[in-house]
């Protein structure tokens, strides 16, 4: 009988030890899974109002992703390496699709078959919201653009330089001179011709083609919406930020 425990027990301890780890193993793969669909969902976010190229989606896949996990008890225990000994390396962001892929090791609390770690895979897909389109690739519009409140043009980044103005002051009487960077005239704005010009300087900016009385004008101030372009009406579509 003391032969026979001697065999018996190591093996009840070292099974009861496996049971025990299984469990810790999906407390690994549920942490891992929550951080890699935060991540994805965050991305398919950034990929409305972003156009970047794979690369930079790959640097903020893992920054997202550690900043997410790297908190975890079970990670920084079990996984070699902890969050930094999470690969990303077969992920992939081409198209509409962001496939979050993950590989690491989890360390056994003691040596099975002289093998003292084990591989782990997880992914995630996420659609990037950018519109949707057909069979022959044809998209419904349903991207988000930028219009200003007196805009007549819809604008595809909200950095276009159309929208951010540069204002300065000049003297009324020197803006026949004046042209802006495509090279036009500046011509009375309508909404505050009336105003009464008491120092004898106008406002103008750099891509615009009028010049202003009042500095806050509405004209010349830019309240920027964010919309999709189905619901844009009676707007055409910016010349600048369209081709570049």
């Amino acid at each position: 009988m003391t032969l026979e425990a001697a065999v018996v027990v190591p093996i009840l301890v070292c099974l009861f030890t496996f049971v025990l780890f299984f469990f810790r193993v999906m407390q690994v793969q549920l942490c891992v899974q929550d951080a890699l669909e935060d991540t994805g969902r965050t991305l398919s976010v950034y990929a409305a109002v972003n156009d970047s190229q794979e690369e930079k989606y790959a640097v903020l896949a893992k920054s997202m992703f550690i900043a997410k996990a790297r908190e975890d008890d079970n990670i920084r225990k079990f996984v070699t390496g902890n969050v930094f000994g999470i690969t990303f390396s077969e992920s992939s962001f081409e198209g509409n699709d962001i496939c979050l892929r993950v590989h690491y090791q989890m360390k056994f609390p003691v040596s099975l078959l002289g093998k003292k770690s084990f591989w782990l895979s997880q992914q995630t897909i996420y659609r990037k919201w950018t519109g949707w389109k057909d069979e022959l690739g044809i998209q419904d519009g349903d991207r988000w653009v930028y219009i200003a409140e007196q805009g007549t043009v819809y604008h595809k980044t909200s950095g276009c330089t159309y929208l951010n103005l540069s204002i300065q002051s000049v003297e009324d009487v020197q803006i026949a001179e004046y042209r802006n960077e495509s090279g036009e005239k500046y011509h009375k704005c309508e909404l505050c011709a009336d105003k009464i010009n008491k120092f004898g300087r106008v406002y103008i900016t750099n891509y615009g083609n009028k010049y202003h009385t009042d500095l806050n004008c509405s004209g010349i101030k830019r309240t920027i919406e964010m919309i999709r372009l189905s619901d844009v009406e009676g707007k055409g579509a910016c010349s600048k930020c369209w081709k570049e």
